[in-house]
């Protein structure tokens, strides 16, 4: 990223762009806020201390194999407008939302009022 400003800007390096960003935002910060979530939050219960397990593998791969199409897709869509590439980055946005949506069903039985 330091570097970038400094390169001639064709087609190929504004492209890739953009992936920092997300690699920076979502698969750093927001992977950060997600494990804290998962080992500070009050208690779900005794058995289920950290909700349901299953819920927070599903929120795992479902950010991150979208992370990853994501940093496919979203550079070769730039490059190339074609419909598999605009498809490759719409199915990166939804794994990601439903990885959010999981997220959020885990965590609120831990937060809410009792």
């Amino acid at each position: 990223m330091a570097v970038l400003p400094e390169w001639d800007m064709h087609a190929g390096v504004a492209a890739v762009a953009p992936v920092y960003l997300h690699l920076f935002m979502w698969g750093w910060v927001t992977q950060l806020i997600f494990g804290i979530v998962y080992w500070m939050f009050p208690k779900y219960s005794k058995d289920k201390p950290h909700g349901h397990e299953g819920l927070w593998r599903a929120t795992f791969w479902l950010f991150n194999i979208g992370l990853a199409l994501r940093v496919i897709g979203e550079p070769l869509h730039l490059l190339r407008p074609e419909a598999l590439w605009a498809w490759l980055t719409s199915l990166s946005a939804v794994l990601q939302w439903l990885a959010g949506m999981a997220f959020v069903i885990n965590t609120w039985g831990r937060v809410k009022e009792r």
